[in-house]
């Protein structure tokens, strides 16, 4: 079974390098596509780094934004299964058999539990909800899987959302009863939003902008209000 990792980028070349090494060694031992889908506003090197690694496909989005950049890169993906995967986030090691065996017991999608890359009470309480499924469930880090089939049923992610896709996508998931697992074994996220404000300010934000989602209030009106109150790029 061949797993497409789908990789939407903004300036992360840093990033960047970790995820493909990793990824081609892995790609090395199992059928694995690797691709960059990176946004027409990025300005730093990542075209060059993906050419520095033969078994990443590299594609450049005519839109802005990760939900376009992962259809986008969806379209052309050859893989049974599509894995997307945020460049500041580390699958764990035994990410393709854990992806494996969840589609062969017939689930048709999931996401990875995850803890964080700095080790503190208050981001492993974080990463403990991850582990169970829930209102706050599927999204953000959580690299959400789905096969082909039922990826293009959902007809991708929805465009409009220029934040909070992959909660939107979770939502249509439970709403068609698409069958979905939570992976246990963890992948690893950045801490870098709760390095560059407070823990209980990053909760709070987060809190409210989902809060704002589930009341419908317009996606750009969300993005606007996320960038006013944290310190940090979406």
């Amino acid at each position: 079974m061949q797993i497409s990792v789908i990789i939407p980028v903004y300036n992360e070349q840093e990033n960047l390098v970790k995820r493909l090494s990793f990824l081609s060694d892995q790609a090395n031992k199992f059928p694995i596509e690797i691709i960059v889908s990176n946004s027409p506003e990025t300005s730093d090197n990542s075209p060059k780094i993906c050419k520095n690694f033969d078994k990443v496909r590299y594609l450049q989005s005519e839109k802005k934004g990760r939900a376009a950049q992962m259809n986008f890169a969806a379209s052309k993906a050859k893989g049974a299964v599509f894995l997307f995967l945020h460049a500041d986030v580390q699958l764990p090691e035994d990410f393709y058999n854990q992806v494996k065996t969840s589609i062969s017991i017939g689930n048709k999608a999931g996401f990875f539990a995850y803890k964080f890359d700095k080790n503190s009470f208050l981001l492993n309480v974080n990463s403990k909800f991850t582990t169970k499924d829930g209102f706050f469930a599927g999204g953000g880090d959580q690299c959400q899987f789905f096969t082909k089939e039922v990826f293009k049923s959902l007809n991708g992610y929805n465009e409009d959302f220029c934040i909070m896709e992959d909660f939107e996508m979770i939502d249509r998931v439970r709403k068609c009863k698409v069958r979905y697992s939570i992976i246990q074994s963890k992948a690893i996220a950045s801490a870098r939003k709760y390095k560059n404000n407070s823990w209980l300010k990053v909760n709070l934000i987060n809190g409210y902008v989902f809060f704002k989602y589930k009341l419908g209030v317009d996606p750009i009106k969300l993005r606007k209000m996320y960038k006013s109150l944290l310190r940090e790029s979406v």
